[in-house]
């Protein structure tokens, strides 16, 4: 079986054992996760079957949508609801605009420090495992990029808390986020909870329960909860070639294309192409003429074309 299941990972395990459901249900097919979530967050996870493990280097690239809950006056150990209060400060009373308008200043390209309970690594061991045995150690600070992020909720009458959404690039730390939006807040914080909303095309509103998934089994539906595997790979343009060229980048050769006009490549642009910089080391989705996912590819161009070379062929 190659496909791709997106998982409603619920609150309490670990994305591994969110994995090991699915690879229950589908016996004999290897199977694995393309983003971790906390045991303590809930939502999408994309598990990958069979041939579609290879993808998950692309998934992981997608950015990836959330939505948090903020709570206001309280620093925990792990930044997160599952750790022990270490700090408590009243929190200032703030109008939504000023809200908003703090919220606003971490959109973009913003620096994080992982939180100490994180699978980053230092000297070959996970950040997490120094820290539970009472070590701090050296963290290193990472970019991250925030696309977009929205305030939902704020309720300063009751327990404060921000309830927000965000769009996120890879290894962004929604802990991290909230933790430092309330050291800019004045009174610390912690993330009360999270629900992750999408991963590029996959969606919350199109992914299942484990037992949903075991109740699709039951009823003999389980392939219809199955993507296909260049679902994941939608950002990709698509070239169609013969079973000749085809066959070459399955043997690992370089395949010349002096023109891309009737190979299938409208969804680019082709400029001067002695000139064109911007589709060089672009990564494709590669199909036959009966429009059956190959491969995926580089494509370069050269003096008189366009090349291109295979990065992984995925069928048979």
């Amino acid at each position: 079986m190659d496909g791709i299941v997106v998982i409603n990972k619920p609150y309490g395990i670990t994305s591994h054992q969110a994995v090991q459901s699915v690879r229950r249900l589908f016996a004999g097919s290897k199977a694995g996760h393309s983003g971790t979530l906390d045991p303590i967050a809930t939502g999408v996870l994309p598990v990958c079957l069979g041939r579609a493990t290879r993808l998950v280097e692309y998934i992981i690239e997608h950015p990836k949508s959330y939505r948090a809950a903020l709570t206001l006056g309280k620093t925990t150990d792990t930044d997160d609801s599952a750790g022990q209060v270490i700090n408590i400060s009243a929190p200032p009373i703030l109008q939504v605009n000023q809200v908003k308008e703090i919220l606003s200043k971490f959109q973009g390209d913003i620096e994080q420090l992982p939180p100490r309970y994180s699978a980053v690594k230092y000297k070959g061991k996970p950040l997490y495992r120094w820290a539970r045995n009472g070590k701090e150690v050296p963290r290193k600070i990472r970019q991250a990029k925030i696309y977009e992020i929205k305030l939902l909720e704020y309720n300063p009458e009751r327990e404060p808390q921000l309830v927000f959404d965000v769009k996120c690039s890879k290894g962004t730390y929604i802990r991290t986020l909230a933790y430092d939006m309330g050291q800019v807040i004045g009174c610390g914080g912690h993330l009360f909870s999270l629900s992750r909303l999408a991963v590029g095309p996959f969606i919350i509103e199109n992914s299942y329960s484990p037992e949903q998934l075991t109740e699709m089994m039951n009823r003999g539906h389980i392939e219809d909860s199955i993507w296909p595997m260049d679902s994941a790979l939608a950002m990709m343009p698509a070239l169609v070639l013969g079973e000749e060229k085809i066959n070459a980048l399955k043997n690992g050769q370089l395949v010349y294309l002096k023109d891309l006009a009737g190979q299938g490549f409208s969804d680019i642009i082709i400029r001067d192409q002695a000139q064109d910089e911007e589709n060089k080391g672009l990564k494709v989705r590669i199909y036959d003429c009966l429009n059956y996912f190959k491969a995926i590819g580089q494509l370069d161009h050269y003096e008189e074309g366009f090349r291109v070379k295979t990065l992984k062929f995925l069928s048979s």
